[in-house]
């Protein structure tokens, strides 16, 4: 992870750029936001990963000045994040990066009040041991085993209708006539309805 460098926050660089200071604006309260909800409460840290994301999307826009900022500040995030769970769990190479991100999110949720070491948090300066075995433990504990079950089809119990079919079948060249009948009692009894209620 690159050290933030402030020179590279001037007003200028962010009035050249082809999206509006607004749409920055934005995305830097949306990410500052999804921080916030990781238990990241320390401001001056929250600012500095904050600005760290957004110069990443910025040097991004320059080259695919079509997308939002908040989109490609977003995947910054998510990217960002994934590469420190990486390191964290040392699990490279095996989990897909969308389920580490929801797992590595969650293990965070799971882990105390606020992050202990907020401070080394999606940094690359070495995290003590107690630090990495409590994340480990949590992300095992946000990754609980999946067992398969075989699921049997059954028969469908249609009840009443199963019944009023098997009594059809039964009826053989009967059963045309009795439709019939059924379809005059219902249509008589819908005309009754309507000329009692007229």
């Amino acid at each position: 992870m690159e050290s933030l460098n402030p020179e590279s926050f001037t007003p200028e660089k962010w009035a050249d750029s082809k999206a509006s200071l607004e749409e920055w604006n934005e995305a830097y309260r949306r990410v500052e936001a999804y921080f916030s909800a990781l238990r990241v409460s320390n401001k001056l840290l929250l600012s500095s990963l904050v600005l760290k994301i957004l110069d990443l999307a910025h040097c991004r826009h320059q080259k695919e000045p079509d997308r939002l900022p908040l989109e490609l500040a977003a995947e910054e995030t998510d990217r960002m994040l994934v590469s420190w769970f990486r390191k964290v769990l040392d699990v490279e190479g095996i989990e897909m990066a969308d389920r580490l991100s929801a797992q590595g999110r969650l293990t965070l949720m799971l882990m105390s009040e606020e992050v202990p070491w907020q401070e080394l948090f999606l940094t690359d300066q070495p995290i003590p041991d107690e630090h990495i075995e409590s994340f480990r433990n949590a992300y095992l504990v946000a990754n609980p085993d999946y067992s398969f079950v075989r699921m049997q089809p059954r028969p469908i119990d249609l009840g009443v209708v199963d019944v009023a079919n098997r009594a059809f079948d039964q009826m053989g060249a009967w059963r045309i006539l009795v439709q019939w009948g059924l379809w005059l009692v219902f249509a008589s009894v819908l005309a009754l309805t309507f000329f009692l209620t007229r």
